[in-house]
């Protein structure tokens, strides 16, 4: 990735911001005693956010780190995108043992990330549809046709 120095101290703010909004820190993951998703995890989830603004109708311009429209939708879309990856971790390590009357039941978490996954994916979704919405009835009307949206700006 070749990023200007703008969009390397979002990616570092975005980094940051996202692992606090997924509480995913050495102190706080009591069980792993690590973070669950390491950076590179973290940029593509980021990534595939960007991507995906891009890619859903209508189709307004390509955005890029650098000018994201929301830091919000940002962290809530890598939030998703970190909840899919952890849950298929999850689920592809799932592991039932039984013996001598004993179970024994390993990565059981599919369920709570899928959960999570979905609450934040409609959040998400609605709110980018919105968004994205408004966004495209401004630049129909020209310059001068605001939204509340055009107030929220991009001041991270």
């Amino acid at each position: 990735m070749n990023l200007s120095a703008l969009e390397k101290a979002r990616l570092e703010k975005a980094r940051e911001y996202l692992r606090l909004f997924l509480m995913d820190t050495e102190e706080l993951n009591r069980l792993l005693r690590r973070k669950e998703i390491d950076d590179r995890r973290l940029d593509l989830a980021i990534q595939l956010t960007i991507s995906d603004w891009n890619s859903t109708t209508p189709l307004i311009g390509p955005v890029s780190l650098g000018n994201f429209p929301s830091l919000y939708l940002l962290i809530h879309g890598a939030a998703v995108q970190c909840l899919k990856m952890a849950g298929l971790y999850q689920s592809r390590n799932e592991l039932t043992y039984s013996s001598g009357g004993s179970s024994f039941i390993r990565a059981n978490k599919t369920a709570y990330y899928q959960s999570w996954c979905q609450n934040f994916s409609t959040d998400y979704e609605t709110k980018k549809l919105n968004m994205k919405i408004q966004q495209n009835v401004e630049a129909g009307y020209g310059a001068g046709f605001h939204s509340e949206y055009f107030l929220i700006g991009y001041d991270w």
